[in-house]
């Protein structure tokens, strides 16, 4: 505000005098302008000359000078003291501001037990601080500058000397003043700018630290030094390092590991214990800041080593020791190996075993015993005693409760613990297992429970009984004959159904007689054999003599079992089967096969009737065919004319015969053909003319063949050629009268308005068309009769044919060594599959879950 006061004052002082400069400018100009004029006009300016002189005229110029001189200083004047105004308030401001941060830094500065001198130049320094910790210290900062009064003399002269010199040459120095035994004062001194300062701190109790430390270090070194000198003599490998991981130091055994002569030896070329391998990988894990311990393997002395290696980082570097364990880990290895070998062993037994130490904890069990007694993980891991097991069983209702006093009960579970024999006992579970079980006390207390599951055992052997019993009786109502033999040709075993086919009398087979005299005591001889190759031998020597020769073989294992024919003195017929048995027990048995034989021979005659029926049928069909062809050529040609306009024209009634005459002529001719190429198929001389075949010209074909039936039927078709390629390797006019098959056979049973497909794809080295409808399909067990000649199902079809169209189909596939598939249903259509092999053509990759694999009943 006063800054702006005063420029106004200046600008008004400014016009002022200038206003007053006008002024006297122009009084100056009016007393000159008569001179001027009398110069132009001489009588009137003789009249002015007249009425002034020229020294008023000089006067009153000279004060009108003055006046506007006195102003324009004025101006000046006022202008210089608005400037000097605004200076000062500037000056004012930044020396408010100065002395605002010196008070901020004087402040941080005496934040502690600090006192600090500033020197400045030859003036006394400023005393900035106070320490007040310390009573020998003065409060006044004049008293605290004369040293002499509060320091002793010797440490006076020094910290003078180092002031001086820092203040001359700007020296820092760093001095510690000894006040009293347990007060001392350090006093640091530098150069800041011009300026130089001085900090004096209370050290307290630095003596008495130091002594202490000395102590310490004494101490630490007598240590280190005794240490040393154990590690020298340890068996152990011990090595330090430095900061830059260089061996510092090693002792004896570390230098007998890697075959230095001495440790200086092995400092000097720093042999390493360890591998580079390992050495990085303890690196890295020091690096991590956390210590290194695991198990490595070096070379010592020739043979590989393991060793339990420790290094850990220290303040200088890193420490390490290496243990040899080796012999240890061998142990180790050996019992680990034979704990997890007998664990294994017992685990896959079936016995239980379970073992428990002298205080009767369960210590060891395997997995039987947790299967035998249901246990879980969770119990068995508590380590129950053997008491607590015992009744943890009883409450879970395995073993069944006793009637018997608690005391007696513990006295009676803990009794194999104090024998000294192993100890034996049979255990019945509630679920009715039996178990025996037997307890072996352990030398050291404890002891080790075998649990042996014998349900099983005592059921077979229960079954064995009853099977002997029943097999006996079995035998003994067999109508076939069975005689067991021993190995020194002595009857074991026999059934009645043996003595009734032979004639024996029951008495001498209950002496066990031996084989060779069984031919005497038989009143039924065998009168002819055939072995298995046919060949017949005399009854008597070929007979009983074969059956003693195998029975009494030396050669166990070599015998094998012998089938053959024989017939009897009385006209019966048997099968025999000599059957070597474990133990060099032989088994005889005897099959009647008396009735099957006649039964054979009727079958027999009936068959060779049946061929030659067939070879008459077939012959028959071959000639009535040829011989129907002609005629039917005949009666096709002569249509033909008829038809043509050379004949005469005809009457609608006779255009409608021929029609009826030519339709009937193209049915039989079909018929005759079909019959003509299953009777050449049938007779093995019928030859495919393989060739590259267009799949979608020969579909074309065959669907222009029954076009006009579609369309007189109101049938639509669908035709998917898509994953069926180009061509395959295939009989072009087979496939061709395949194709018209299928699709005059669905156009038969395909209802009005419906759509018959047409799909082909390849799959897996095979090509498939597939016809299908949604006509009123097969019934399951019919499926099977499609394929037979003359099988014919007009059930659902708009005409009955002869019923050869699929069995052609069928012949046609299987010569291109395809197979023929029917997918159908009762009232939800028919698909027709034909599958074909693609050939030597390379088969192309195709999708199993192709839609040709799905029905058209789907």
């Amino acid at each position: 505000m006063d800054s702006g006061r005063n420029m106004t004052a200046a600008a008004i002082v400014d016009v002022a005098a200038i206003a007053g400069a006008a002024v006297g400018f122009e009084t100056l100009a009016a007393i000159l302008a008569p001179s001027v004029a009398a110069a132009q006009e001489p009588n009137l300016a003789a009249d002015v000359g007249r009425m002034l002189s020229d020294l008023d005229i000089l006067y009153l110029s000279s004060i009108a000078f003055l006046i506007g001189a006195a102003m324009v200083a004025a101006t000046f004047l006022v202008r210089q003291r608005a400037a000097l105004h605004s200076d000062n308030e500037a000056l004012r401001s930044e020396l408010h501001q100065a002395q605002q941060e010196a008070d901020a830094r004087t402040a941080l500065l005496v934040s502690g037990e600090e006192r600090i001198l500033v020197f400045a130049g030859a003036e006394a320094p400023e005393v900035i601080g106070e320490i007040a910790s310390i009573r020998q210290i003065p409060a006044d900062p004049e008293r605290f500058l004369i040293f002499a009064d509060w320091m002793p003399a010797e440490q006076v002269a020094g910290l003078e000397a180092a002031i001086a010199e820092l203040i001359e040459s700007a020296k820092p120095f760093r001095l510690a003043i000894d006040l009293d035994a347990d007060c001392v004062v350090e006093a640091a001194g530098r150069t800041s700018g011009g300026l130089a300062m001085v900090r004096f701190t209370a050290l307290g109790g630095l003596r008495k630290r130091l002594n202490e430390l000395a102590t310490a270090q004494s101490r630490a070194q007598a240590t280190v030094e005794a240490m040393q000198s154990l590690f020298d003599q340890a068996p152990l490998a011990i090595w330090l390092r430095d900061r830059n991981g260089r061996l510092a130091w090693v002792n004896q055994a570390y230098a007998k590991s890697v075959d230095a002569p001495s440790v200086a030896d092995a400092l000097e070329r720093q042999l390493e214990f360890l591998s580079a391998q390992d050495r990085l990988r303890i690196v890295k894990k020091l690096s991590e800041g956390r210590p290194f311990e695991a198990k490595l393997s070096t070379v010592v002395e020739a043979d590989r080593r393991n060793f339990n290696v420790v290094e850990t980082s220290g303040p200088v570097g890193s420490a390490g020791l290496a243990v040899d364990v080796s012999e240890t880990e061998q142990v180790r290895m050996e019992l680990h190996q034979t704990i997890v070998s007998q664990s294994e062993t017992l685990d896959q037994l079936a016995t239980a075993v379970a073992r428990f130490d002298e205080r009767t904890r369960l210590c060891y069990y395997n997995a039987a015993f947790q299967r035998l007694f249901d246990l879980t993980n969770a119990y068995l891991e508590t380590e129950p005693d053997h008491v607590a097991l015992l009744d943890h069983l009883r409450t879970r209702g395995i073993l069944p409760t006793e009637k018997l006093l608690r005391s007696e009960m513990r006295e009676q579970d803990l009794a194999a613990y104090r024998a000294a024999e192993p100890t034996e006992a049979m255990w019945h579970l509630a679920d009715g297992r039996t178990l025996r079980v037997i307890a072996t006390p352990q030398p050291r207390g404890g002891a080790t429970w075998v649990f042996e599951d014998i349900t099983e055992k005592l059921e077979l052997e229960s079954q064995v009984k009853a099977t002997v019993r029943l097999q006996r009786e079995t035998i003994d109502y067999l109508n076939e004959a069975v005689a067991v033999f021993g190995s020194d040709g002595r009857l074991r075993l026999s059934n009645p159904a043996f003595a009734e086919m032979w004639g024996f009398e029951p008495e001498p087979l209950l002496s066990s007689p031996r084989i060779q005299t069984l031919s005497d005591l038989a009143k039924v001889h065998v009168q002819a054999t055939r072995g298995p190759g046919g060949v017949e031998a005399p009854g008597i020597s070929a007979g009983w003599q074969l059956f003693s020769e195998q029975v009494t073989a030396f050669d166990e294992h070599g015998r094998d079992t012998l089938r053959g024919e024989m017939q009897l003195s009385d006209g019966r017929i048997f099968n025999y089967a000599i059957v070597p048995l474990p133990n060099g027990l032989t088994m005889l048995t005897f099959s009647n096969i008396s009735e099957a034989r006649a039964a054979e021979l009727v079958l027999r005659e009936r068959n060779d009737a049946l061929e030659q029926a067939n070879r008459i049928k077939t012959d028959f069909v071959q000639h009535v065919n040829y011989e129907l062809r002609s005629p039917l050529t005949n009666i096709i040609g002569f249509s033909a004319l008829l038809r043509s306009p050379e004949t005469g024209p005809l009457n609608g009634r006779q255009s409608e015969y021929l029609d009826y005459i030519s339709s009937s002529t193209s049915t039989l001719l079909t018929i005759v053909n079909d019959i003509l190429d299953l009777a050449t198929v049938d007779a093995g001389i019928m030859e495919l003319d393989l060739s590259e075949v267009d799949i979608a010209r020969t579909v074309e074909q065959a669907v222009d063949g029954v076009r006009d039936r579609f369309e007189a039927a109101d049938i639509r078709l669908s035709i998917d050629l898509t994953g069926a390629g180009d061509s395959f390797l295939a009989d072009g006019h087979r496939l061709t009268q395949i194709l018209f098959n299928l699709l005059s056979n669905a156009a038969n049973f395909a209802p009005a308005g419906s759509t018959v497909g047409v799909r082909a794809w390849r799959h897996q080295g095979m090509i498939s068309f597939e016809v299908s409808d949604r006509g009123p399909g097969i019934a399951s067990e019919q499926v099977e009769k499609v394929f037979e000649r003359f099988e014919a199902n007009p059930s659902g079809g708009r005409q009955s044919g002869a019923g050869l169209g699929l069995s052609i189909v069928k012949s046609f596939v299987e010569l291109h060594d395809g197979y023929v598939e029917v997918r159908s249903s009762p009232g939800a259509g028919t698909a027709v599959i034909c599958h074909f092999p693609l050939g030597t053509l390379p088969p192309e990759e195709e999708d199993l879950n192709s839609p040709g694999f799905k029905s058209a009943a789907e």
